[in-house]
Parts: structure tokens; C-alpha cells; sequence
């Protein structure tokens, strides 16, 4: 059953298309995913298969089980000169 207002400040909630970024150890997976969005805090509510999902998603990252996975680019690490 879908909740009807957002358990972190009861705004109401909209279905939409989201994007979720997964990490595993030093991989990234980006995965489209169906949400309940809060229209006025931006909460993100997942069905409990889309979070079991997620899981395996990140499992597989960490165990560098990739083959699966489109690979969309790299990404880098740029540190501030101001940083010690």
C-alpha cells in the first residue's frame, strides 16, 4: 500500500522517475528507478524489491562483478590546492 504523505514532514508524495546513484567500494552504478516523491522535503520513499535491488547492485560493485553493467564513462577525484 502506498503511504498516502511523507513520514518526514507529511508533504504530500508523487510517483515519479528518479535517478540513484549506487557505490561499491571505488565503482558508481546510476540506475532509473520508480520513487514516492515528497513534494515539499524531497524524501525518496522505494519499494522494499527496489532497495533489495540496490543491495545486489552495490554487492556486485564491490565484488568488481561488472560485466553486466554498461560502462558510461570515469569519473576522477580533484583535490582542492587549498586542502592539506
Amino acid at each position: 500500500m502506498k503511504p498516502k504523505q511523507c513520514p518526514n514532514c507529511q508533504g504530500e508524495l508523487t510517483t515519479e522517475q528518479v535517478e540513484k546513484i549506487l557505490k561499491g567500494d571505488v565503482h558508481t552504478a546510476i540506475i532509473q528507478v520508480e520513487a514516492e516523491v515528497c513534494l515539499n522535503c524531497g524524501e525518496r520513499l522505494y519499494k522494499p524489491e527496489v532497495v533489495r535491488q540496490f543491495a545486489q547492485i552495490r554487492a556486485k560493485l564491490k565484488n568488481k562483478e561488472t560485466t553486466d553493467f554498461e560502462l558510461i564513462g570515469q569519473s576522477f577525484r580533484v583535490r582542492s590546492p587549498n586542502r592539506a
